[in-house]
């Protein structure tokens, strides 16, 4: 293929649902430093930095506490340092909500809503509040379109390397744009690469590839069996103790508590393993006996099931903490302005003004965004649906 039959292709794939696959990388963006929104917006999530080690069975007394009966699904350690500890409970109205305590004295701090910022732009990003299975598939197909437009963006400029030290040049609009949409798309082409491959990763997962694991052994008590079972203090004490006893490398991340019938007590955590998450290493415990069912280790995982783990941390930039979610979220608006740029840069090619009669910027974008047509139409309705689900379900809290 030539230069201009690539130049079209890269066309295709960026220019008709633009405004949409703006949307998605601005809320992917925001979404890496979603807790951080949490921890500015929620002054209970904030608590003094502490390097001791979590005490789980006071932490669990404490939330006991705190419940007034409610259900205990989830407790969480401190995501970083200076964030306090979580506990996420459910209501008689099988409502969720937050719980946050200090990581050093297990005081209780306040409360926190389950749509806080974290929920709400990871299912907004995800699968637009739409149906997992539409909302998904709609989102991840995108990342066939990241493809082309990485892939024809690199044959037109098969020395690319070398722009990257090339700044725009700016005797010409037209130009400028164009320089700064191939400069800023040579410098988030990794980024626009990860994106690419996990996003395909999630759409053949989700019709046919997923990975399987090990099961995760049964509950063997029959009060386990038929009831959704209270763990008591000291039995979760138990659990706690042989996840130190049989997998002293467990760093404890989070333990989930039975909310139904069958359901044991799992503990989930690091164990040094590369790009796995927290599911990969895991406890199971009969929650009235504290006997241990089973165990799983992320080393011992299969190529299939490491390469899934692996999508997660490297989509969401989690992989190394602040300075990989720093780097995501600086190159992932980066890789948002792409969308924007590259409007610009089809609205000069398509209107042709006349030197020096150039109109304003934001025109010279609405007149890209026409050109859309039916692309347009289809990102805005897409757009507006997920904003309108995302404001009846908090509306409906």
């Amino acid at each position: 293929m030539n230069k201009q039959t690539w130049y079209k292709w890269h066309s295709y794939a960026g220019f008709p649902l633009a405004v949409f696959l703006c949307f998605i990388m601005f809320t992917g963006t925001l979404a890496v430093l979603s807790h951080e929104l949490d921890w500015l917006s929620n002054p209970a999530i904030r608590a003094p930095a502490s390097n001791q080690s979590l005490d789980w069975p006071a932490y669990y007394r404490n939330v006991l506490n705190v419940a007034n009966g409610d259900r205990i699904y989830q407790l969480s350690a401190p995501l970083h340092n200076g964030f306090a500890a979580e506990a996420i409970l459910i209501d008689k109205h099988a409502q969720r909500y937050r719980v946050f305590f200090k990581p050093d004295t297990y005081e209780y701090t306040g409360n926190g809503a389950w749509f806080n910022w974290q929920t709400t732009l990871r299912r907004l990003h995800r699968h637009l509040m739409l149906p997992l299975n539409i909302g998904l598939t709609i989102v991840s197909a995108t990342a066939f379109l990241l493809c082309v437009s990485l892939i024809s963006g690199l044959v037109l400029h098969p020395q690319w390397w070398r722009g990257l030290w090339r700044l725009p040049r700016q005797h010409n609009l037209r130009v400028f744009w164009g320089d700064l949409h191939r400069l800023t798309g040579l410098w988030s082409s990794w980024l626009l690469a990860i994106m690419a491959v996990t996003g395909l990763w999630y759409f053949v997962e989700k019709y046919g590839l997923a990975a399987s694991y090990p099961d995760n052994a049964p509950v063997t008590t029959e009060e386990a069996k038929e009831t959704a079972v209270r763990v008591q203090p000291d039995v979760f004490e138990k659990a706690i103790n042989h996840a130190h006893a049989i997998r002293p490398d467990l760093r404890i991340t989070s333990v989930f508590l039975p909310v139904k019938p069958g359901q044991p007590i799992r503990i989930d955590g690091q164990a040094g393993h590369i790009l796995v998450r927290d599911r990969a290493n895991n406890l199971i415990i009969d929650p009235v006996s504290g006997a241990l069912l089973s165990t799983r280790e992320g080393s011992q995982l299969s190529v299939h099931a490491r390469i899934s783990e692996a999508a997660d941390p490297l989509h969401f930039g989690t992989w190394s903490g602040y300075w990989s979610k720093s780097l995501y979220f600086a190159f992932g608006l980066v890789l948002t302005s792409l969308c924007v740029t590259g409007t610009i840069v089809y609205a000069h090619r398509i209107r042709k003004w006349r030197r020096g009669l150039t109109p304003p910027l934001l025109p010279v974008i609405g007149a890209g965004i026409t050109s859309m047509k039916v692309g347009a139409l289809v990102s805005f309705a897409l757009i507006v649906t997920g904003l309108v689900l995302t404001a009846s379900t908090l509306a409906g809290l």
